[in-house]
């Protein structure tokens, strides 16, 4: 066919929230082994570090650095609350941190299931697939090189800081913008993008990171008669003849 569908990659593609669930975990009981008592509960623990992590996207963006600093952060204040100065362990909460990045995880999750099939399908349609992933390089490029998408996407792969309208126009260029296709997961980085810049959008919902799930729905009219939402990915597939 003649369609252009440009993806999302974490959470559309590949899993990607579990990753920083496990260092959150191993976190949690970090602490709580090293200070005992003096540890406040893992859930003021948690919603410390979250907030720690989701304040500190106005400063450090999508960097990887931002999320392994939350947790020293965190330590840190935990700590001083307590009375007690630990360099080495806030160095060590730093390292647990960066496991959320560990490459090893990555080979062995693979893709959602039924995305390969889906783009196998696309590919037999003849339509043109993009991505488009935001985040830090050195991270996206691990990932992308583990679930090697370039079967399917060669090299017309994307890595963003931040994903915004003008990224999605200069990559739909002077296509038509009624035969080009956004499909993501959030809202916010997705689909109020993609609903800007003109084109349509595929939506499957899949918002577990706070930072994403803050947003209004303040699509006007006329945007939101381009928006579609699936409940999985096979569904685009499924639908192709809606498209």
């Amino acid at each position: 066919m003649d369609k252009t569908f440009i993806w999302d990659y974490d959470d559309t593609l590949a899993w990607n929230q579990h990753d920083y669930c496990y260092a959150q975990v191993k976190f949690l009981r970090w602490v709580l082994d090293r200070l005992g008592p003096k540890a406040p509960d893992a859930q003021t623990m948690l919603n410390m570090e979250v907030g720690i992590d989701h304040e500190s996207v106005k400063a450090m963006g999508f960097q990887m650095e931002r999320f392994p600093t939350s947790f020293r952060e965190t330590y840190h204040r935990i700590c001083q609350k307590a009375g007690i100065e630990d360099p080495v362990g806030e160095s060590h909460a730093y390292d647990i941190g960066m496991l959320a990045f560990d490459e090893n995880r990555y080979w062995g999750q693979g893709l959602v299931e039924g995305a390969a099939g889906t783009l196998d399908f696309l590919v037999a349609q003849h339509d043109e697939l993009i991505l488009l992933t935001k985040g830090d390089e050195r991270v996206q490029r691990k990932k992308l090189r583990a679930t090697q998408l370039n079967k399917w996407f060669g090299d017309r792969m994307h890595i963003v800081a931040r994903k915004i309208q003008q990224d999605i126009t200069d990559i739909a260029g002077s296509r038509d913008p009624n035969k080009v296709w956004h499909v993501g997961n959030s809202f916010r980085s997705d689909v109020k993008p993609a609903l800007k810049a003109g084109i349509w959008m595929i939506y499957i919902p899949y918002e577990t990171w706070a930072y994403e799930r803050e947003h209004d729905d303040d699509l006007t009219a006329e945007q939101r008669s381009r928006l579609i939402t699936f409940g999985k990915i096979t569904d685009v597939r499924d639908n192709y003849h809606l498209l």
